[in-house]
């Protein structure tokens, strides 16, 4: 886990520094459209196949909750 919690701030850390933002609001995406970015991505099996965590529609809502 820290392994993983260090890569999330090296990654942070580099977005920062190129100035490119993590967050969906900062894209003009309103958060009334959460639901219909949730609904596309599970459609998209090549982004379920190789995770190794079953992800369901309130995992998928939830990281898209977080990256807003």
């Amino acid at each position: 886990m820290e392994a993983a919690e260090s890569a999330v701030a090296a990654i942070q850390e580099l977005l920062d520094a190129v100035n490119v933002s993590y967050h969906l609001k900062d894209y003009g995406i309103p958060e009334e459209d959460l639901p219909k970015l949730v609904a596309g991505a599970m459609k998209q099996s090549r982004l379920f196949i190789p995770n190794p965590r079953d992800l369901n529609e309130s995992d998928v809502t939830a990281i898209y909750q977080n990256a807003y």
